[in-house]
């Protein structure tokens, strides 16, 4: 080999080595060319887990493999997503992803397609009554006796929390009333109360005339009016949300911060779903990042997630139904006419 030839074949690899190391560059930094634009740009990503895991995703009508996945360096736009599994109704979402982040979506549930119920009795009128052991039922006619004066109360874990008919402050106490706490130091309208009690804590009223709705700041021992004209409400099981709802619409109120995608802050407010039929009962089920509710004859489920659009099925179609989610067995149960079913999801 010649000098002239080296020379030539050193300086092309020098070259090669110069336009090939901007590029390389780029790229090992998340960078891509859009087409599109003509232009350079950061790439994003994507983060899709399901449950149950293994449903095949597809991104703009193009498989990308199976769930849980993560996919990398996407162009920064909208991109159409479908998670789909035999056996199980199909899930779709647009969902934007946006330069150097990773768009999440982790509590995505596949249901099933054929939902497969059990009968668990069929002579009852209560699912609360049916589940309850003799000795909670004990408890609460104990505390039904002992709470039958005041302007609302609820018996639970132990605890006897009831708002007294005089001054309208909330109080706890034991059903002996040994120990009793007041918990608001700021009186409520006058009005018969409901009481809801969540996890850490959480308490909420709601005055059965005027359909106010109110949060116990636990900080400030202050009622808080989160709503009016309410049918009815619950908090959540992590006890950092609360769903309430009028015959036509269902809302969810942030009361504590939301730390992962979809992010949501303490005392943001949203409209979960509007329908023209009235809503008779909503629960959260199969976990905090859904609700079910009845119109009529058909329970439906929702996503919260509001990003692109909430995916909603039709779960059971029944008479009339009842609904109850029995969260430490993981058992949905539906009361229709005196029959008694449950379901369990395996997810």
């Amino acid at each position: 080999m010649t000098l002239t030839t080296r020379r030539l074949i050193f300086y092309t690899m020098v070259v090669l080595f110069l336009l090939a190391t901007p590029p390389t560059i780029l790229y090992s930094i998340g960078y891509s060319f859009d087409w599109q634009k003509k232009s350079l740009v950061q790439t994003g990503g994507l983060f899709l887990k399901s449950s149950p895991p293994g449903a095949q995703v597809f991104i703009n009508g193009k498989e990308k493999k199976i769930t849980p996945k993560l996919i990398s360096r996407l162009i920064p736009k909208t991109y159409a997503i479908v998670l789909s599994k035999d056996g199980y109704q199909t899930w779709e979402k647009n969902l934007e992803v946006k330069p150097r982040l990773v768009e999440e979506a982790r509590s995505i549930i596949l249901f099933p397609k054929n939902i497969k119920s059990e009968i668990a009795s069929s002579s009852i009128s209560s699912i609360k009554g049916f589940l309850q052991t003799p000795e909670e039922k004990t408890s609460q006619a104990q505390a039904a006796k002992v709470a039958s004066s005041t302007a609302g109360w609820l018996y639970s874990e132990r605890n006897l929390y009831y708002i007294n008919n005089t001054n309208f402050i909330l109080y706890r106490s034991d059903l002996n009333g040994y120990i009793k706490e007041q918990l608001s130091q700021q009186f409520l309208p006058k009005d018969d109360y409901t009481v809801f009690t969540g996890s850490n804590n959480q308490i909420m009223v709601l005055g059965q005339q005027t359909g106010n709705l109110f949060w116990l700041n636990k900080n400030t021992q202050a009622f808080e009016n989160l709503a009016s004209n309410i049918k009815s409400a619950i908090f959540s099981g992590d006890g950092k949300k609360i769903a309430y709802w009028n015959n036509n619409e269902i809302w969810i109120n942030y009361i504590e911060d939301i730390l992962v995608q979809p992010y949501k802050k303490a005392g943001e407010k949203e409209l979960i779903t509007r329908h023209s039929q009235p809503i008779s009962q909503v629960i959260f089920y199969p976990n905090n990042e859904y609700l079910t509710y009845v119109i009529g004859d058909q329970i439906k489920i929702i996503e919260l997630d509001g990003r692109g659009s909430r995916n909603i099925i039709n779960f059971i179609s029944t008479p009339n139904p009842q609904i109850y989610f029995d969260e430490p067995n993981s058992y949905f149960y539906y009361l229709t006419g005196n029959e008694l079913f449950r379901v369990k999801l395996n997810l």
